[in-house]
């Protein structure tokens, strides 16, 4: 059995202010850390014996049966942040006009796997909101 073990900060924060009574500014920042690993497996070396039973058959000489780097396999340590900005403006007759930006930012130090999968981006949204 191997043990797994995983560690994870989240902060959040939110606030919106209306500096009049139509609209609303908001904004929210976002912050997780994550780290993750295996401890490292031990297990036995068959090379021997496999180059023993196929010696005539197959060549095994660049195998290697140790596996002595799997437990890096599931390694995780990443960073993501996240900031958002935006408002609301009331018209009459329950109509809204929303606009607001957001930013991710992913920063990944353990990329085994799957590569460096960090990097960024920007998105900006509007919108028309029906209250009835």
């Amino acid at each position: 059995m191997v043990d797994y073990k995983t560690n994870s900060l989240n902060l959040y924060l939110s606030t919106s202010y209306a500096p009049m009574e139509q609209l609303t500014v908001f904004g929210n920042i976002n912050y997780s850390k994550s780290t993750a690993e295996l401890d490292q497996v031990v297990m036995p070396d068959i090379t021997d014996l496999l180059y023993n039973e196929v010696r005539d058959a197959t060549d095994l000489t660049h195998q290697d049966f140790t596996f002595t780097e799997m437990h890096e396999y599931s390694n995780l340590d990443y960073a993501l942040l996240g900031l958002n900005l935006g408002m609301e403006y009331r018209f009459t007759g329950g109509v809204v006009l929303t606009l607001d930006g957001t930013y991710y930012d992913l920063n990944d130090k353990a990329g085994f796997v799957y590569g460096d999968e960090s990097g960024s981006y920007f998105l900006l949204r509007s919108g028309v909101r029906f209250e009835f």
